[in-house]
């Protein structure tokens, strides 16, 4: 973690800077970095989104001095055009100095046609550098501060969304500013990097920048006339289950309507918890985590239901169509490129949590003449889990093409493995999967619906035959108090606050620690796999007509040519595998890529286990609720 302690404030020195708007000074100015080993690089334009904004300066920095170019070529302040200085931005073996680099590669790509490589981000390594702790921005301003204890105003940020205006002296100063410092910044962070072990790391970011601008420039299409059709019969569900909610209360109010329906309102938490007071239910709240606790009760099911419908209406109904880009008919998300365990999310829509159900998938479609690539890291975390624990039962159940839930459910059930029925491999599963992330018998038991001490019988019959996996997960736990961090393969740490030993919850935050640390180097190596495949399949993508559109934790949405669409899901699959692999070899990964006209649910699934027939593609054909169906191109059982 960064030991650098926020100084006094000290005002920000005018900088030495020359401002340039023609060719002729700009190839001046070009022979002089040229003897430059690292630029640092920045841009001001006149909005945030890339396919509006308009590229008004780049700001190029060296030790002691800074250049500001104009870049409006197509108005009377310049005459300078960007791709002049292309022999600078697009040298590969000059390294680029940035702060929050994703932004400045998307205006350079929608405006000369490509990404900076060898890039070193100001930002990512301030967040590598304290992962997990709350509170903590990576902003240039606040690193300003955190490592100068200089003061940065952001405020003329706002001034340059007249594109047209003559610049004053503060505005280029400002412009200036972006980049004095970076590489001061940078030779601090690269200590602090190296006592901590996370260069490799940070070079992972540092290449992911790529793949992360694609995805967010790309977009996806969206079948508009399909998704309200859904909307709307997810809100005529929504309606009916208030109206079983309002039925079953009613029983138990005092009052109620002329028909005998419920006058509370079922959408206010505190009236919503009297009632279920009434009906036998005394709760702390009415929060979806309490409601679970009881799920199986009929009025509880369908209070979950409709706040499930209420939020997908609420946040993918009108509002998600609302996002589509003017410029290019697609949805574009925003992702933060590492949370706490150094996975990725989104926003702004977020599409990693559309429901994976294929009615909502089968909105997200291919262009005409285009087809979707549908692949994921077959069982990530658990294969990750084996790799890390060396378990002899994981290892083999892999290596023998066993099915692991199967597998365990015979280990603690204590029958053959052919003997396995559903509602065990269920349990098993839910063992498998929530041991990885500290779950105790009060979690399971409630998973379950069975008793706290057969869940506690249950888990100590899994540790008892998987002793390699217990291993490691105390190990794990403990490591996390002891260090105060967890590492990943990569190297990444997830950091975490240990409060002192005379600290009154001590002992709850400790135990929530030891649960993170159990699952955070799980997580956090599946996100460092998942990024070194997407690294490899952009690489590898380059000479086709194909794109990387959406990463949704370990799998991805690649859009392609139909002429190619073969061999580019044989490309993305060999990808997952050696991203993979880079890091694993106990036991590797598999992975299968979809073919199809649409955004592909898991695996080909149907009444009749489709899936068993080899097909590895879907296609829509007439019929069905909507219009269409998904059907197997190869024995035509419909997707579920």
């Amino acid at each position: 973690m960064s030991s650098i302690i926020e100084q006094d404030k000290v005002t920000l020195p005018k900088p030495n800077y020359t401002y340039i708007n023609n060719e002729a000074d700009a190839r001046e100015a070009m022979s002089i970095l040229d003897a430059y080993p690292a630029y640092a690089i920045d841009t001001e334009t006149t909005a945030l989104n890339p396919f509006e904004a308009k590229w008004e300066l780049l700001q190029i920095g060296v030790q002691d001095k800074a250049f500001v170019f104009d870049v409006r070529c197509d108005t009377e302040r310049s005459s300078l055009h960007p791709s002049v200085l292309n022999p600078i931005l697009a040298a590969p073996d000059k390294l680029k100095i940035l702060q929050n680099a994703a932004y400045d590669m998307k205006i350079i790509k929608h405006n000369l046609g490509y990404y900076l490589t060898n890039i070193y981000d100001t930002m990512l390594a301030e967040q590598l550098l304290h992962l997990g702790i709350p509170g903590v921005k990576a902003g240039l301003a606040p690193i300003m501060l955190r490592y100068l204890g200089i003061h940065m105003p952001k405020e003329p940020r706002e001034t340059f969304k007249d594109y047209n205006q003559e610049f004053q002296p503060f505005q280029l100063e400002y412009a200036a500013n972006d980049v004095v410092a970076l590489h001061l910044i940078r030779d601090l962070q690269n200590a602090q990097l190296a006592r901590e072990g996370l260069e490799n790391a940070a070079q992972l970011e540092f290449n992911f920048t790529i793949p992360l601008c694609e995805m967010e420039m790309n977009g996806i299409t969206i079948d508009t006339n399909k998704w309200m059709r859904i909307m709307e019969e997810v809100d005529v569900e929504r309606l009916e289950t208030k109206k079983i909610i309002e039925d079953i209360l009613s029983e138990y109010e005092d009052q109620n309507t002329l028909f005998g329906s419920s006058l509370i309102n079922i959408d206010s938490n505190a009236q919503l918890k009297k009632a279920l007071g009434k009906y036998g239910l005394e709760l702390e709240n009415t929060s979806v985590g309490t409601l679970e606790k009881h799920k199986g009760l009929p009025v509880i099911d369908a209070i979950l239901d409709y706040r499930k419908a209420n939020k997908l209406i609420s946040t993918y109904g009108e509002t998600l169509l609302e996002r589509i880009n003017k410029y290019t008919g697609r949805l574009h998300t925003s992702f933060k490129q590492m949370v706490s365990t150094g996975r990725m999310s989104s926003n702004n829509p977020n599409l990693q949590n559309i429901p994976r159900s294929q009615k909502f998938r089968s909105c997200f479609v291919a262009p005409e003449g285009y087809s979707l690539i549908t692949a994921d890291m077959s069982g990530a975390e658990l294969r990750i889990l084996g790799n890390l624990s060396r378990d002899p039962i994981f290892v083999e159940a892999y290596a023998t093409g066993q099915d692991l839930h199967t597998r365990t459910a015979a280990e603690i059930f204590e029958v053959p493995y052919d003997k396995v029925e559903k509602h065990m491999r269920t349990a098993a599963k839910s063992i498998n999967f929530g041991l990885c992330y500290g779950m105790s018998p009060v979690g399971l038991s409630a998973r379950l619906k069975i008793s706290k001490k057969e869940a506690e019988n249950m888990i100590t019959k899994y540790f008892n035959r998987y002793k390699g996996v217990k291993r490691f997960l105390d190990n794990a736990a403990k490591d996390a108090v002891r260090n105060r961090y967890t590492q990943t393969v990569s190297g990444r740490k997830r950091y975490y606050n240990m409060p002192p030993y005379d600290h009154p919850d001590r002992k709850k935050i400790q135990g929530g620690i030891e649960r993170q640390g159990m699952n955070a180097g799980v997580q956090g190596a599946n996100a460092d796999t998942i990024k070194e495949a997407m690294c490899i399949i952009v690489e590898r993508l380059k000479d086709y007509d194909a794109k990387i559109l959406l990463c949704v934790h370990d799998e991805v949405v690649i859009e392609a040519a139909n002429n190619q669409k073969y061999e580019v899901a044989e490309l993305i699959s060999k990808a997952m595998v050696d991203g993979f692999g880079k890091y694993f070899s106990v036991i590797p990964m598999e992975t299968d890529a979809l073919v199809g006209p649409c955004w592909l649910k898991g695996s080909c699934e149907s009444k009749t286990d489709v899936g068993k027939c080899g097909c590895t593609e879907m296609k829509f054909v007439e019929g069905g609720k909507y219009g269409t169906k998904l059907v197997c191109s190869k024995c035509g059982a419909e997707q579920e």
